[in-house]
């Protein structure tokens, strides 16, 4: 019998054979996709972390986020896809207490984290290899454009994450808040956010000083204008820099790039009050709603005039109290100490109440004649060092009452600055260093309430827009990130029509610490001193043990609010518990490894409810309150005897 064909010359029968093949091929091809889109893990962290891309997957990794916060304060966590993945994209509507009350808009922002190389560690406990950072925003929270954090992929084996933070409106109503991000693209999951607020609030202008520089030169450089001379445009890009340093409650202490005082006092303050002025009186677009900048420093000529016309103004203006006069940095390294009795006293010459401050150790200013200086600034190695060494113990008693803290190379040995400090002797400090573990970016603000600082200073936040491109290398003093908080957004790197700064995760971690400090110093205004600081102490035991857990941080936060509730008379009964496991109690979120978890070590999800971000439940209360009574116990028994 003669086979019959079509019109292509293929056998029927083989034509069968064929739609047969093609039909399996298309279902292969599906069941390929859909196991490579299976084959993607999302998970959560909490934002006490840096997920790199070789980061372990823990073993109980969590799929949804549980997170607590005051009210007007930030809180954040990680959603990290562990790829193959591709054309990954987020989105989150808000959360809702389903009682017609939301947190949404401006109040949720997703940032992609993306990666920096860093090819040499900072110190001796720093790690070489990508690391994540500089956050690009989804729709960023200053100009309110789309950039193009998403859609983004991920290699096989490797993670990539997602920022999401989440700032509590002031007015929001106590109580839960839940909602869903939604993931999808390449990596498909709908994960459930629930947030706790807490019934109280937090300040919009910190109760902690902060002056962090920003160089007169420092975002125009890292914008492409060299030369800084399009004044209108450097003036405008740097209030945006102004805006996102002040919603991470730090104030930039140069608000405004030109010098509004002469020599002989002549003062054309109409650029200052222009672009400054909101931020110092509290009308910015800030999220952080009517927050000031709480000190700014003299620039410019430091003759008796000059110094009398910036305390004129200021004066005049009612922003004096946030006025100082940087006298010298670290002397004798940028200044001669000979130098410094004119300089204090064309001050005093030019308003004898100004505050005067130096970055040097009061014994060594009185070592070399200076007298005169109001306000020191203490680099935390000074005040705790290590068993053994000359500092050991703490020093603070050697030290004025009213002291600021910073942090410095120190804290990673200052190569090539100051050979006498070693790696090795400056490995687990507070640091700002891009390759540190994620609690050492958040340790000096705690440590500023223990050793009862009011205020932390930073030299700048835009040093490596000098050295070449800020996000492919950031190396200053022997550290990866040292003097760099920033990153240039320009549209060419992260899309949309505006350039502004690009926030990075270190800042976050500033931030974190600054909100944590409002609830060690809330607790001390109800009384709760003494309690707090011993809080504290069990997050971060001594100066030079920078780090500690996200668990630790979570349970120190939840005893804060604990006892401050229960002394503004606001307890909650414990309605559910804190974890499966039991082991997240008062004590057991606290950190008690004695070594600092290295940087090239797996992450190591704390098991029980103190994940991703606080405790998950009110039962936490219950057992604060008693540590409270246990406290105020051993108190008066140290004062009976």
């Amino acid at each position: 019998m003669k086979r019959q064909h079509n019109q292509t010359g293929i056998p029927s029968a083989s034509r069968r054979s064929t739609r047969q093949a093609l039909s399996l091929f298309t279902i292969a091809a599906a069941l390929a996709a859909s196991s490579a889109a299976s084959a993607a893990q999302i998970w959560i962290a909490p934002a006490a972390t840096k997920v790199r891309p070789q980061t372990a997957v823990p073993a109980q990794a969590p799929a949804a986020a549980s997170i607590a916060a005051a009210k007007n304060e930030f809180e954040a966590f990680h959603v990290v896809v562990t790829g193959p993945a591709s054309g990954v994209s987020m989105a989150f509507d808000g959360l809702s207490d389903g009682q017609g009350h939301t947190i949404s808009g401006r109040d949720v922002v997703l940032y992609r984290e993306a990666l920096i190389n860093v090819a040499n560690q900072s110190g001796g406990d720093g790690a070489t290899g990508w690391w994540p950072d500089a956050l690009v925003p989804d729709v960023d929270p200053i100009m309110g454009e789309k950039r193009n954090a998403f859609p983004f992929d991920v290699p096989a084996g490797e993670n990539r994450a997602v920022y999401v933070d989440v700032h509590v409106p002031a007015d929001a109503p106590a109580g839960k808040y839940t909602g869903t991000l939604v993931v999808s693209g390449g990596a498909s999951a709908q994960v459930p956010v629930t947030l706790t607020v807490w019934d109280f609030s937090v300040p919009s202008t910190s109760t902690l000083r902060t002056a962090f520089g920003i160089t007169w030169n420092g975002p125009c450089m890292g914008h492409g204008d060299g030369s800084c001379s399009n004044v209108a445009y450097e003036q405008a890009l740097r209030t945006r820099y102004v805006q996102a340093a002040l919603d991470n409650h730090v104030s930039v202490s140069v608000p405004v790039s030109s010098t509004p005082v002469s020599s002989t006092g002549a003062a054309d303050w109409s650029a200052f009050d222009t672009y400054g002025g909101p931020f110092m009186d509290g009308t910015a677009n800030t999220r952080l709603k009517n927050a000031q900048l709480t000190s700014v420093q003299i620039y410019g000529p430091a003759s008796a005039a000059g110094v009398k016309g910036w305390s004129d103004h200021f004066r005049a203006k009612g922003w004096f109290p946030r006025l100082f006069n940087y006298i010298c940095d670290e002397p004798p390294l940028t200044c001669q100490w000979s130098d410094i009795p004119g300089r204090i006293a064309n001050s005093r010459a030019g308003d004898p109440e100004l505050t005067t401050l130096l970055t040097s150790q009061p014994y060594a200013a009185a070592a070399n004649g200076v007298t005169g200086i109001d306000l020191f600034v203490a680099v935390i190695n000074y005040l705790e060092d290590r068993p053994g060494t000359s500092l050991a113990g703490s020093q603070r008693a050697r030290w004025p009452s009213n002291i600021w803290l910073y942090q410095g190379c120190m804290s990673f040995g200052c190569s090539g600055v100051s050979p006498g400090v070693d790696a090795t002797n400056s490995m687990g400090w507070p640091s700002y260093a891009i390759d540190t573990d994620a609690t050492r970016n958040r340790a000096l603000e705690w440590m500023t309430y223990i050793f009862d600082g009011t205020g932390e200073l930073y030299y700048e936040m835009t040093q490596s827009y000098f050295g070449g491109d800020p996000w492919v290398r950031q190396v200053a003093f022997g550290g990866n990130g040292d003097g760099t908080l920033f990153y240039p957004g320009t549209t060419a790197k992260i899309g949309g029509q505006t350039e502004i700064p690009v926030e990075s995760l270190r800042l976050k971690g500033i931030r974190d610490g600054m909100e944590d400090y409002e609830l060690l110093h809330l607790a001390a205004t109800l009384g709760l001193a003494a309690e707090a600081k011993q809080i504290a102490l069990g997050v971060y035991p001594h100066a030079y043990q920078g780090y500690t857990t996200p668990a630790a941080l979570d349970g120190g936060r939840a005893q804060l609010a604990a006892l401050i509730l229960h002394a503004l008379g606001k307890d909650v009964p414990p309605t559910e518990q804190s974890g499966s496991d039991g082991s997240c109690t008062t004590t057991g979120c606290q950190s008690s490894s004695s070594t600092p978890p290295t940087a090239t070590s797996s992450f190591m999800f704390p098991s029980g409810g103190c994940s991703s971000s606080g405790f998950q439940s009110a039962s936490w209360i219950a057992v604060a309150i008693a540590v409270l009574l246990g406290f105020r116990r051993r108190l008066s028994a140290t004062r009976g005897r």
